[in-house]
């Protein structure tokens, strides 16, 4: 039995005998370390050993808190009766606690991220200190405020602060200015409790009293309302930005840069959804994107022939040169400032661009379509590629659609033929009709993980012999039929999740039969990668025991089953054994 296995008067008892334990006397950066190297789900009982262990694991446990109070939301005379009195008698116990601090030292001396996930204890909160339970708005009352106010404010360490709750007073009324100078990260992504549907009332103004964090240097914001911009406004040691509009609210990330009181040099840079201003202000990037090395947009997609001048075209001539790259609509202008420098890139994430080939289009069009995207991508390969091949380390592509032709009708035979045909020749895929990109791919000298797919189901088979005859390939993910995620099997049998759940089963028949030689691939690559096709799930690529130097995938959790078999010999040799 280990020192940390043995109970603490157990352990009085042995150190009064023989001294202190081994474990003890080592000095306390090293049982940090120990600590630190404990699966989180045992270091609660860690705490357990002695006085010295649960001060060194006692803020490894309690750096993350989410604090979450809530009950059956109501308004009205009867919310009594609607929260059963066991759940009443839990919502008083915590608002208690939280309201006295009592006991709770271990968080308020060890939290360092704080998330508040839910505080509906506005209704409880009167139910309590025997005011009425009628409840017309989504408002606190003042010692509703007043408990969170105490709480958040007592935490020593605090570093950052995730508010995830509704819009309401609370935003207004708080005074956060005792933990201000202290809070580096803030994220702001507050919804509506009242109704998701409808915008907030007026009277909501959900950020003054964050007004407050001068300090951040990591800001994530979803703005709701244009005039919020005016409250944030200066933030002078802003190194990363999250910035999420609204549905329906056109400012954007840009926006919020021109209304800055203070110049701050931005590193990282995360755009959802909205859209980029279009010209691009040339003119914010001396002043907050000089230093910029991470962009990722997810924004709206365009016409590339209708931007007048892209952030991509600026970057490139203000001579910004980003080492992460996540855009959600590729284009040639993003092509031309990721050739345009070399040797710098370690991460690229890119959304192929899809055809507008669709159920209507002639032949003409689909072939004009596919001959327009294979030029994109043997620029991509042939131009991008290469120019970052010593750095680039994670390389992630996501596939456009499928050619579609349907309906019957004179001519339509050949038309179905030809998409056929199209489509098994997908431009983002890695067959022989484009050999620049699996030369591209073997250039790639740091590559540790690789994310392809196909929108229907081909590629899978060449982009797993890429990945085992790369160098450093640790992880593919391969995305079958333009599925991003696995779907999960909800509800009774016969609903619509059925057709995909049998969809993905077919899909994982047809894989799993598939065989693989293993020519020019060492030997120790074979179980160097780890594979997942979506939707089909995690697999594991091993020796085939029933043909000669081929291998199959299997599911990945039967790997441990499976006794790998040297392969057999060649067929004079099992002759001369024979006789």
């Amino acid at each position: 039995m280990s020192a940390v296995d043995i109970p603490v008067s157990t352990m009085d008892t042995a150190s009064d005998k023989s001294g202190q334990s081994l474990l003890l006397d080592l000095p306390v950066e090293v049982l940090q370390q120990i600590i630190e190297a404990v699966p989180y789900s045992c270091v609660k009982g860690l705490r357990l050993v002695n006085h010295i262990i649960s001060d060194l694991a006692s803020p490894l446990l309690f750096e993350k808190y989410t604090l979450s109070l809530k009950h059956i939301r109501g308004h009205g005379q009867n919310l009594a009766e609607r929260v059963a009195p066991e759940k009443q008698i839990q919502l008083i116990r915590k608002i208690e606690s939280i309201k006295s601090l009592e006991g709770l030292e271990f968080l308020t001396s060890n939290v360092q991220d704080l998330n508040v996930s839910a505080y509906q204890i506005r209704d409880a909160v009167k139910f309590l200190y025997e005011e009425p339970i009628q409840q017309d708005n989504d408002d606190f009352s003042p010692i509703g405020v007043q408990i969170l106010q105490n709480f958040i404010c007592s935490m020593k360490k605090l570093r950052t602060l995730r508010w995830n709750i509704s819009f309401c007073n609370l935003s207004r009324e708080i005074d956060f200015s005792p933990i201000a100078a202290s809070v580096t990260h803030l994220e702001l992504h507050p919804t509506i409790d009242m109704d998701p549907y409808d915008p907030p009332s007026p009277q909501y103004e959900p950020y003054p009293s964050f007004k407050a964090f001068t300090n951040l240097t990591k800001l994530t914001l979803l703005l709701w309302d244009q005039k919020s911009l005016d409250t944030l406004n200066y933030l002078p040691r802003l190194k990363s930005l999250t910035f999420e509009p609204s549905y329906e609210l056109d400012t954007t990330a840009f926006d919020f840069l021109e209304i800055q009181q203070a110049p701050f040099t931005l590193e990282e840079l995360t755009l959802k959804y909205g859209t980029i201003n279009d010209p691009f202000p040339e003119h914010l990037i001396p002043k907050f994107l000089s230093k910029l090395k991470t962009l990722i947009s997810r924004t709206e997609l365009r016409p590339e022939s209708t931007i007048k001048r892209s952030i991509w075209d600026s970057l490139r001539e203000h001579g910004v040169y980003l080492t992460h790259v996540s855009e959600q609509n590729a284009s040639r202008v993003l092509l031309n400032y990721l050739s345009s420098y070399s040797n710098t890139l370690t991460t690229l994430s890119i959304h192929m661009v899809p055809y507008r080939c669709g159920r209507t289009a002639t032949k003409e069009v689909c072939a004009a379509e596919h001959s327009n995207m294979l030029a994109f991508m043997n620029e991509f390969w042939q131009n991008v590629i290469p120019k970052h091949a010593t750095t680039l380390k994670k390389l992630k592509m996501f596939p456009g659609n499928q050619h579609i032709r349907s309906g019957e009708g004179p001519g339509k035979a050949e038309q179905h033929r030809m998409v056929e045909q199209l489509n098994l020749l997908e431009p983002w895929s890695l067959g022989n009709h484009i050999p620049a990109a699996k030369k591209a791919l073997m250039m790639c000298e740091r590559l540790e993980e690789l994310q392809m797919g196909s929108a229907g189901e081909v590629g899978f088979k060449e982009a797993i012999e890429v990945a085992v005859k790369s160098k450093r390939v640790e992880k593919l993910t391969f995305n079958l039929k333009g599925y991003s995620v696995r779907p999960q099997m909800r509800g009774w049998c016969g609903t619509g999740m059925m057709h995909f759940l049998n969809e993905a089963m077919g899909m994982r028949r047809r894989i799993l039969d598939v065989r693989w030689e293993g020519d020019g691939v060492p030997n120790d690559r074979w179980g160097k990668v780890d594979i997942e096709v979506i939707p089909v799930g995690k697999l594991a690529l091993i020796r085939d025991g029933e043909g000669a130097g081929l291998f199959k995938l299997i599911d990945f959790k039967d790997k441990d089953l499976v006794i790998l078999r040297p392969p057999p010999p060649p067929a004079e040799e099992l002759d001369n054994q024979v006789s």
